[in-house]
């Protein structure tokens, strides 16, 4: 069963970086002459391929027109890339580890805030005492 899961900026970054190389690279032109065309410093669009960077739209766009493509399919390419990534992301069969997973992203106050909640409800609904069965004597 997957889990709700949400990219963090630094992973789409990556995402989008590996994106354009690919279709940089598949398209046999140098990071020089793809940055000339989109207005980009070679430097900033390595950077960027390498996920080091942001890339405003404008920018996006003018690369993918450097490189040929509708911007459309550089985002179509991504959300495919990025959904690949989600579908690998299960949950693990280990409750513990499941559990860390479950709970690394809370902040500590709302995990005590859930701790302190599951003490109160443990006290107040005890759970039901035995019930003695029929023709046998009581535990003692």
């Amino acid at each position: 069963m997957a889990f709700a899961y949400s990219e963090t900026a630094q992973q789409i970054r990556r995402a989008l970086g590996s994106v354009l190389r690919a279709r940089r690279e598949a398209a046999r032109r140098t990071l020089s002459e793809i940055a000339a065309e989109a207005g980009l410093s070679p430097a900033h669009l390595s950077e960027v391929e390498r996920g080091r960077k942001e890339v405003s739209t404008e920018r996006l766009i003018a690369v993918a027109h450097a490189l040929g493509v509708h911007p459309a399919d550089i985002y179509a390419e991504l959300a495919r890339l990025l959904g690949a990534e989600s579908e690998r992301r299960t949950w693990p069969d280990d409750p513990p580890v499941k559990l860390r997973l479950a709970t690394a992203s809370l902040p500590l106050e709302a995990l005590r805030s859930v701790a302190d909640f599951s003490a109160y409800l443990a006290m107040a609904n005890p759970p039901p005492k035995p019930k003695d069965r029929i023709g046998f004597l009581p535990r003692r």
